[in-house]
């Protein structure tokens, strides 16, 4: 159906084409300008990308920062759309706080605002397209170039360039258009017209995925008289609503927290689009002594409609502002988390575009799948989850521990981390073909041989826990304390792991890693000593202590695997600091 639809569109255009050539202007200055979103987007997220990801982690700790945040951004691109869009990946990574996102796109309503200032302001009334051309022809030299960073630059100025195009031959398109037949001829008086065309605006704002695009087109149809002063008010309104879809398209593959973000994009917007439709003639008459404060001209309806756009959009975050929390909160009862979602990932969904909270949100998953990984492998060695938080010695823990726990290992594998194993692996070799970073491939893939250690990690378990269960309960007490000591190693191991995988603390992960390294060598030394004690002592026999030398090498395998995945984990978790880390971790320690 949609290949119908696709279809018949381009018929129609073809003909109208055909038929007159000023719409075929006005089409391509759409056309341009949208193109010049798209390329400017695409160069502000892989040039600015890091800065702006730094930025965002930095100037977003309060309400005001993330509304500032939001404001800057989506003035520099832009385009509120793209920002939401970052929102809510950055979001759904775990970069910010729903709060924070909040604030991220009430700012984004305000920033938006600039574009229709500049473009009432000059593209109306300035030969916008002789400032186009050098732009253009500057971005093509800089694209050329084969430092990564001076393409996005010469991307985002080839982006300005069609933008400046696209609004001129817009402009044109509507003063050749009223050459042969006036569109003011359909306005529609009244609130039923302020409705019509509020629905016209957000039908637009959908089609062409941009408030800004909607608003230039308004702005360029008043300024050629082609349509009435209240019913482009109508149109810039509908804008705000229509604008929101592709977050909420986008939000329908993001995790909940996305979804929260998307869902509170769509009732803001509909929250200022009800008040301005109901208080459109007090508004009116507010931008008429507002415009007077500011020197508009009485006629001056471009810079008006600019005025308006500004004000419906900043009077809707200064109520909503003090909420903010509350409307965080009544978010999160509303659209709730997933009662399974242990058993499914939490950070991964195809909402996340940009590189950083593409690897975030991989670390994340991790640090989730060895969450559910420490509770399989703790019962695997008949101790309990909670044990792994417990304040008791592990001394205690195993000696209370001394009964074997009916579970069945993988039953619980395939429920807790099959499925999350196997979408890490999904999203990252995805990401990996669809990336143009080296440096972000290389780092997935050794992301990805963490996701490997921590499940192997659960294998080794499994295989150990044949002769652990056996042994747990003989009469020789040789190998029975013998096991207990590896039962006891794993689960100091499996401790400092989970403090490890949920810190936030680099110092403290940099000492607990260290830790683990220490007990490991130990154990390695102490568990050959005491094997050969124990043989040559007569305390068991050969069978066992075959048995026990191959769970020994299990055992030490388990916390190689783990130590390795931690290691990982942490060298990303702030790729600004990666060498440092590396340094820090290395096996070979300098003197």
């Amino acid at each position: 159906m949609q290949k119908v639809f696709l279809i018949v569109g381009l018929a129609l255009l073809a003909y109208l084409f055909f038929k007159s050539e000023n719409i075929l202007l006005l089409s391509a200055g759409i056309a341009i300008f949208i193109f010049g979103m798209v390329i400017m987007g695409e160069g502000f997220k892989s040039s600015g990308g890091g800065a702006l990801e730094l930025f965002l982690r930095r100037q977003t700790s309060t309400k005001l920062k993330s509304i500032f945040f939001g404001i800057v951004a989506t003035a520099i691109m832009q385009s509120s759309t793209l920002v939401s869009l970052l929102s809510i990946s950055f979001l759904s990574a775990g970069f910010i706080s729903l709060t924070q996102g909040i604030g991220i796109l009430f700012g984004s309503q305000i920033g938006t605002t600039s574009g229709a200032w500049l473009v009432a302001g000059l593209g109306v009334k300035v030969d916008i397209a002789k400032y186009a051309m050098p732009v253009i022809i500057f971005g093509v030299i800089f694209l050329l170039q084969s430092s990564k960073r001076f393409k996005s630059i010469g991307q985002v100025l080839i982006g300005i360039g069609f933008l400046f195009l696209g609004v001129a031959y817009i402009k044109d398109g509507f003063e050749a258009i009223g050459n042969d037949f006036n569109l003011a001829q359909y306005s529609i008086d009244g609130m039923t017209g302020v409705v019509i065309f509020f629905a016209i605006g957000a039908l637009i704002a959908v089609v062409t995925q941009s408030s800004l695009a909607t608003i230039v087109l308004t702005i360029a149809a008043l300024n050629a008289e082609q349509v009435s002063y209240i019913n482009a008010l109508g149109i810039v309104i509908g804008a705000n609503l229509g604008t929101t879809m592709t977050g909420l398209i986008s939000s329908l593959g993001s995790n909940v927290d996305g979804k929260r973000l998307a869902f509170l994009y769509l009732t803001f917007n509909i929250f200022i689009c009800v008040l301005s439709i109901v208080f459109i003639y007090q508004l009116v008459t507010l931008i008429k002594y507002e415009a007077i404060a500011l020197g508009i001209g009485e006629n001056n309806y471009a810079l008006k409609l600019a005025l308006f756009h500004t004000n419906i959009n900043f009077f809707g975050v200064a109520f909503l502002y003090p909420w903010i929390e509350n409307i965080a909160a009544i978010t999160q009862k509303f659209i709730r988390q997933k009662t399974n979602a242990e058993d499914d990932v939490l950070y991964l969904n195809s909402s996340i575009m940009h590189e950083k909270a593409i690897r975030e949100a991989v670390r994340k998953e991790i640090c989730h799948l060895y969450q559910n990984a420490a509770n399989i492998m703790a019962l695997g060695i008949h101790v309990t989850p909670q044990d792994l938080r417990s304040d008791e010695s592990t001394e205690e823990v195993i000696r209370l521990r001394s009964r074997l726990l009916d579970f069945d290992y993988e039953q619980m594998y395939q429920k807790k981390i099959k499925t999350i194993y196997g979408k890490i692996v999904n999203f990252i070799v995805i990401s990996q073909s669809m990336s143009e970073s080296e440096n972000i491939v290389k780092d997935l893939t050794q992301l990805q041989k963490a996701t490997h250690g921590v499940v192997e990690a659960l294998k080794d378990v499994k295989h150990l826990q044949k002769n652990l269960t056996k042994y747990m309960a003989s009469p020789n007490e040789g190998i029975k304390n013998s096991y207990s000591l590896i039962r006891e190693y794993l689960l100091t191991q499996f401790r400092i792991l989970v403090k490890v995988f949920e810190s936030d603390e680099e110092d403290l992960i940099i000492v607990l890693i260290a830790q683990l390294e220490m007990l490991s060598e130990k154990f390695d030394k102490n568990a050959l000593l005491t094997l050969g004690t124990l043989l040559r002592a007569g305390s068991i026999s050969p069978l066992m202590g075959s048995s026990l030398m191959n769970d020994n090498a299990y055992a030490a395998q388990i916390s190689k695997s783990l130590i390795q995945a931690a290691k990982i984990i942490f060298i990303h978790k702030d790729m600004e600091q990666k060498e440092t880390m590396q340094a820090v971790l290395s096996d070979g320690k300098e003197q």
